[in-house]
């Protein structure tokens, strides 16, 4: 894989995590929505503190990814084999990070429906 087509997937990592931190602001705004809908059942509590849990997992592993991209960005110029190998490792995380986030966000959305 070229340096530019790296660059261009390191443009669009960056551009997905903005995006998926943007809506952890958006659940975590819905989350308060459903507190303040059922401030006496001891269940919800329970179930919001596991989402906030949750989302700041989700919040500590996109600053953790942006830093592994920004990383490597700045290291394209050694090794290639080596730069080659780390880009396919970061793919392979930020599938699997977007895999994730997606069942996590169906599950949350199913939640806050149920409960507002």
């Amino acid at each position: 894989m070229n340096w530019d087509t790296q660059h261009q997937e390191h443009r669009e990592w960056l551009s997905q995590l903005d995006f998926y931190q943007d809506e952890i602001k958006i659940f975590q705004h819905d989350l308060m929505d459903v507190v303040q809908k059922h401030p006496d059942y001891f269940h919800m509590v329970e179930h919001v503190d596991e989402y906030r849990s949750i989302l700041l997992r989700k919040i500590q592993h996109i600053d953790d990814l942006r830093h592994r991209i920004m990383l490597h960005v700045r290291h394209l110029a050694l090794d290639h084999q080596e730069i080659e190998d780390t880009h396919d490792i970061l793919k392979s995380e930020m599938e699997n990070f977007v895999q994730d986030f997606e069942e996590m966000k169906g599950n949350f959305r199913r939640f806050v429906s149920r409960n507002n």
